[in-house]
Order: C-alpha cells, then sequence, then structure tokens
C-alpha cells in the first residue's frame, strides 16, 4: 500500500494517541484536521499492534488447553468413582468407601471448574446459583445413608446410578458456587472433600471382604476350643473385627457408657427393660433379634429405629444361611459381659450324624 499524506495544518495534539488499527490510521492520514507534511505508512502501527496482540492470544489458547485438560481428567477421576462398583465389587471399608466418595468429588469439582470458566464475564452476582450451591452438597450427603449401603452393594446397577447422583450432586455444588460468586467454586469443592473425610471413619457399613472373614475359624473350628479367664478365642476375634468392620462400635460402646445404642458390657444374660415396660433377659434369641430386626426391639431410654435394618441382609438370609458372623458377634458381646451362659450364647454346631 503506498503511503499516504496528511493535509491540513499540523498540529502535535490532534494525533491520536494508544493502539490503533490500520482503519483508523488512514483515517487520521486523511483527515483535514491534521497535517505534518510528512508521510506515514500504515503498516508500521498495524505491524505494532499484531506484535502485542499475538501473546494474549497464546495466553487464551494455553488457558483453553489447561481447562479443556482439566475437565477430561475431572471426568476420568469422576468416571472411575462411578464404574469401580461394577466390576470391582466388594464391601470395603468405611474410610476407603468414604474416600472414594472424595475421589468423585474432586473429579467432578474439576469437570464444573472447567465448565464454569465458559460462564460469560459479569459484575455482580448470580444469586439464583446461590441456590442450587447450597442445596446439592445436603442432597450428596443424603445419598449417602450408611442404612442402605448393604443393599447398594447386592444390587451393583442401583449403586452406580447412586455413585453417578453422589458426582452429580458435587459437580452441580461446585458449578452453582463459581456462578454465584466468581472463585467460589474451590473453597465449595475443599468443603465436599472436607465432608467425605471426615465421613470416613465415622458412621457407614463397611464389613470387609467376606471371603477372607469366613476363611478364619468359624464356631466348628473352634466348638472344643476352651478360653482361658481373660482369653480371647479365634471365634470372638472374628466378632470383634466383625463389629469393628460393620461400624457396630459407632453407637454401641463397650466400656459402659451409653451411646446412641445400649452399651456392649453387661448386655449379655442382663434383664433389658423395653419401652412398652417389659422386661427381657438378653439371651441369644434376644440378641439375634435385636440385630437382625431391631425394629421390633425397642429398648426403654433409646430412640425407635435408631439402628438400621440392613444388617439383616448382610448376617442372614440364603448368602449367609450358617450365620457363622452373627453367632461371631454374639459371641464377642457375650465376652464382655460377667453374665455370659450358655443361654446367652449362640448354639454350638450339630454334631455330624454317626
Amino acid at each position: 500500500m503506498p503511503p499516504r499524506r496528511c493535509r491540513g495544518p499540523c498540529s502535535p495534539r490532534s494525533r491520536p494517541s494508544g493502539p490503533s488499527s490500520c482503519s483508523s490510521v488512514l483515517s487520521w492520514c486523511s483527515s483535514k484536521a491534521c497535517g505534518c507534511g510528512g508521510t506515514i505508512k500504515p503498516t508500521a502501527r498495524c505491524g505494532r499492534k499484531n506484535s502485542s496482540i499475538s501473546p494474549m492470544k497464546n495466553n487464551h489458547t494455553l488457558r483453553r488447553i489447561a481447562l479443556i485438560g482439566t475437565g477430561i481428567v475431572g471426568a476420568v477421576i469422576m468416571g472411575y468413582g462411578m464404574l469401580v462398583v461394577l466390576y470391582s465389587h466388594e464391601m470395603t471399608t468405611i474410610p476407603v468407601h468414604h474416600l472414594l466418595h472424595g475421589g468423585m468429588a474432586v473429579g467432578a469439582g474439576m469437570l464444573a471448574m472447567a465448565l464454569a470458566a465458559s460462564l460469560p464475564p459479569r459484575n455482580r452476582e448470580r444469586s439464583g446459583w446461590s441456590i442450587p450451591a447450597a442445596l446439592a452438597p445436603v442432597a450428596g450427603l443424603l445419598l449417602m445413608w450408611p442404612s442402605k449401603y448393604a443393599y447398594l452393594m447386592d444390587h451393583p446397577w442401583l449403586h452406580l446410578l447412586d455413585h453417578l447422583g453422589i458426582a452429580l450432586c458435587s459437580l452441580l455444588a461446585v458449578f452453582a458456587a463459581q456462578a454465584y460468586v466468581r472463585g467460589l467454586g474451590w473453597p465449595m469443592l475443599v468443603l465436599l472433600v472436607g465432608m467425605d473425610a471426615a465421613a470416613a471413619g465415622g458412621f457407614g457399613v463397611s464389613p470387609g471382604n467376606r471371603e477372607a472373614l469366613c476363611s478364619q475359624p468359624t464356631i466348628a473350628a473352634t466348638e472344643n476350643t476352651v478360653a482361658s479367664p481373660g482369653q480371647v478365642t479365634p471365634l470372638h476375634m472374628l466378632g470383634k473385627q466383625l463389629s469393628q468392620n460393620l461400624g457396630c462400635t459407632a453407637c454401641h460402646r463397650i466400656g459402659g457408657i451409653k451411646g446412641v445404642g445400649p452399651t456392649w458390657k453387661n448386655l449379655a444374660g442382663y434383664p433389658q427393660k423395653l419401652a412398652d415396660g417389659t422386661t427381657v433377659v438378653a439371651d441369644y434369641p434376644f440378641l439375634k433379634k435385636a440385630i437382625l430386626y431391631p425394629e421390633q426391639v425397642h429398648l426403654e431410654g433409646f430412640p425407635p429405629n435408631a439402628m438400621p435394618n440392613s444388617y439383616r441382609a448382610m448376617l442372614s438370609g440364603p448368602q449367609h444361611a450358617d450365620e457363622a458372623e452373627l453367632k461371631a458377634i454374639i459371641s464377642y458381646i457375650n465376652t464382655l459381659s460377667d453374665r455370659s451362659s450358655p443361654a446367652s450364647q449362640p448354639p454350638a454346631p450339630a454334631a455330624s450324624g454317626k
């Protein structure tokens, strides 16, 4: 393009300042308000502008790549947390299961932050997003309700849907927080993971690997074992391990202090007062009924239906015909009582026919 000559009286103040486009340079050169008597090549100013825009474009491209990468990594982590229940369907410990939920929250949060980056810039809060930002974490906690764990473990596809719901609640919570106030998404993600970490080792149902537990000595292997004072037989040790894995000790203390449920110290063999005023001795049938059908046993001084009924599916039924784990737990309860008797202890296995 040939150089253009400015026309008109020359005045330095009339020259435009700041970055200009090619069209503005041509307009300035042809303006009658400025005539410097010289020539200006538009390409000089255009080249200067292009050199300042190029780094900005590069930064924008790198930012988009980082956001896409964050979203992909988050989606993979979230997907793993959901699909793991299909190909590795074993009841894990309480910490592992809740930390798995925390991992899904991390993945969902990363994906949510990547999606929230596409929101248009604004100078004020989107108050409408405050409602889902507050309700989504609560919904996620409800989906982790401990009493339904055993049922979900027996139904993998329902467990998958449950994990999908938890992941979506985490995604919505982080996205809504970021949409409500830019920068609030990361604190929300930290809050979600913190809740899962706090739940680890707390309440929940996690009996552990059934095959590993059942491979230990059972009643048949210990029927002739005599426990010396202060010594626990292998069967009782199995019951102690099961009670810890199942989370029983979260509500039933063994030191004589009342918790959410009655203490196991001096429970077996002692009379127990029911809410209707009657008194029943805690023998084996009573202990078995209290564990498998807690809704039918309401002790005085304790809230009704506080104990989940999920233990019935985990300790009895077709898959637990021998009720070995149930008997082991009751055996352990008997070791904590000074009134333990054959009436409160699990029955010995029937002798084989001669």
